[in-house]
């Protein structure tokens, strides 16, 4: 059983849930990623990216209540938007990210969703791959 505790301390982001650490909750924490001006944009969501110190990524979600009036369709657009974020986990070791939802989408959009998920996390992995580069530059 230590074992088991041991390793999902080493390793945070092993499992499929998301779990208390691999979120963005702090206001702070949403400033640092908004003010790091790594971005990529689409029809349906901006994606917003900063590099972190952990071995794992971190992930925030708005919904406005502009964007959708219903808590329920906020709450699928969240659960559809983490859902990607676990399956692309690999691809964003080492990032903070912010999904800004830009219009409303549900299940008929779902198949643009992911195609347009996909690209910004390709996006994404340039943009950092370019912040850490710079800032090693930076540093020496």
């Amino acid at each position: 059983m230590l074992a088991v505790l041991a390793d999902a301390l080493v390793s945070p982001s092993k499992s499929n849930s998301c779990r208390r650490w691999d979120k963005l909750s702090m206001p702070a924490e949403f400033d640092a990623v908004f003010r790091a001006r790594c971005s990529s944009g689409g029809d349906l969501i901006r994606v917003l990216a900063k590099t972190n110190a952990c071995l794992y990524p971190r992930l925030g979600i708005t919904v406005s209540k502009k964007i959708c009036k219903t808590a329920v369709g906020r709450n699928y657009m969240k659960r559809v938007s983490r859902e990607l974020f676990r399956k692309n986990v690999e691809a964003l070791q080492g990032l903070d990210l912010v999904v800004l939802v830009k219009k409303p989408f549900n299940s008929s959009d779902y198949s643009q969703y992911i195609a347009e998920f996909q690209a910004h996390v390709e996006r994404v992995q340039k943009c950092r791959n370019s912040c850490v580069s710079s800032s090693a530059v930076t540093s020496t």
